[in-house]
């Protein structure tokens, strides 16, 4: 009698001792690391606007119902995928939703500025990346109990 295996298999194994040869951890962990240093690195340029000038990929239907300046809403943006990135670090089957929640409203705010169709597709597959690291953390995420 032949055996298979399916992902649930992995469900029963130790996260801590899974198979670290095994490509769908490899993936997992490419993908959870991934989407940890990503929010951060991003969260704290938004201080330091050393990769780019934040500040124009804020759409100005975005921008004009603002209380305050699109350079306070940009530290604001920082803090929120600081704190994404974090909770993808501690908590991947939830932090990969938020991250991925937060990439649609990027891909949003893109489409609305017009003339950054390239990033939103780009921020699409990122986006794609985070679902599939929510659906990983269901076999390998080490908290076994309710998110």
């Amino acid at each position: 009698m032949a055996t298979t295996t399916n992902a649930r298999t992995w469900a029963a194994r130790d996260p801590l001792t899974a198979d670290v040869h095994s490509p769908a951890y490899q993936a997992y962990q490419i993908l959870h690391w991934g989407f940890v240093a990503l929010p951060v690195i991003a969260g704290l340029d938004k201080f330091a606007s050393v990769l780019t000038d934040w500040d124009k990929y804020l759409a100005p239907a975005v921008a004009n119902h603002l209380p305050f300046s699109v350079r306070t809403f940009m530290m604001i943006v920082g803090v929120v995928e600081i704190v994404a990135g974090l909770l993808v670090a501690l908590k991947p089957r939830v932090g990969a939703y938020v991250v991925a929640a937060w990439l649609l409203g990027i891909i949003g705010n893109l489409l609305l500025l017009r003339g950054y169709f390239d990033i939103a597709l780009r921020d699409f597959g990122l986006c794609l990346g985070a679902l599939a690291l929510g659906r990983l953390s269901l076999d390998f995420d080490p908290a076994k109990g309710p998110s």
